[in-house]
């Protein structure tokens, strides 16, 4: 007879993981400076920025529900919402984590497999990855003097890190020729581990996953949701600028930048 927690425990410590996630994402942050922001803010603006954010995340839920169902994994709009909702706040605590997290919690509530979820993930953080281009393509034109400015003052600070990075890429070339080659020698003997099969089941579930963009059914649904989404984040920070008075002049081209950057 298998053991499971009572209902009640599930929900109070969820509750309990919820509050430690919002502790975690705001410990650093100066509770008096930003009171006493808030104190000059217009709330009105605050709110309807948050509402305008949270409908993107909506919109993200459904349209990872397009995906997933062009490959024969239907989920409800609301797990799917919630899970991504879930992987923003976990982005809080561990960046980059949140993608992760999404998946897991989807899991957990379809049994949809992770590998698979994964893959839908990485082809909607390559749609994203393109709208973020033509986003900084955009800032570009619109805000090339501003542009100019920042990097002339920041281009004199940035000798010793490029050094660095420099370094950096050298030894990860090395580590991966070196990878490349290990891999070669003992080809064989890797494909017959266990681990190496689990890792290559797994590749294929992310490929299938990946491919699904190929097969989406609602289309023009999916890329509706897409422009939706980034046309909130833009409006989600400009709006807030009309919140504070010190950043009620700026214009939407300096909107655009702060978002690029």
């Amino acid at each position: 007879m298998s053991f499971r927690l009572p209902k009640w425990l599930k929900t109070i410590s969820l509750i309990g993981l919820a509050f430690l996630l919002i502790y975690f994402a705001f410990k650093k942050v100066n509770v008096f400076e930003v009171w006493g922001y808030a104190k000059e803010a217009s709330w009105i603006y605050v709110i309807i920025s948050f509402a305008i954010g949270y409908s993107a995340v909506i919109s993200r839920g459904f349209r990872w529900t397009i995906v997933l169902e062009s490959i024969g994994k239907p989920v409800s709009p609301w797990n799917a919402t919630h899970a991504t909702a879930f992987g923003y706040l976990m982005n809080q605590v561990l960046p980059r984590a949140g993608e992760v997290a999404r998946a897991t919690a989807l899991n957990r509530s379809n049994k949809i497999p992770i590998n698979i979820l994964i893959g839908t993930i990485i082809i909607e953080r390559t749609i994203d990855l393109i709208m973020m281009a033509l986003l900084v393509g955009v800032t570009f034109i619109l805000s090339s003097g501003d542009i100019e400015s920042f990097l002339s003052i920041t281009n004199s600070d940035t000798e010793e890190p490029t050094k660095a990075s420099k370094e950096s890429i050298k030894y990860f070339i090395l580590f991966v020729i070196l990878s490349f080659f290990v891999v070669l020698i003992f080809s064989k003997k890797l494909k017959s581990t266990i681990w190496i099969k689990k890792i290559k089941t797994f590749m294929i579930g992310i490929l299938d996953g990946f491919q699904s963009v190929w097969k989406l059914e609602r289309k023009i649904k999916f890329w509706q949701h897409t422009f939706y989404i980034w046309t909130c984040y833009f409006f989600m920070i400009y709006i807030c600028f009309f919140a504070f008075p010190f950043t009620k002049d700026l214009s939407i081209a300096e909107g655009l930048f702060i978002m690029a950057a």
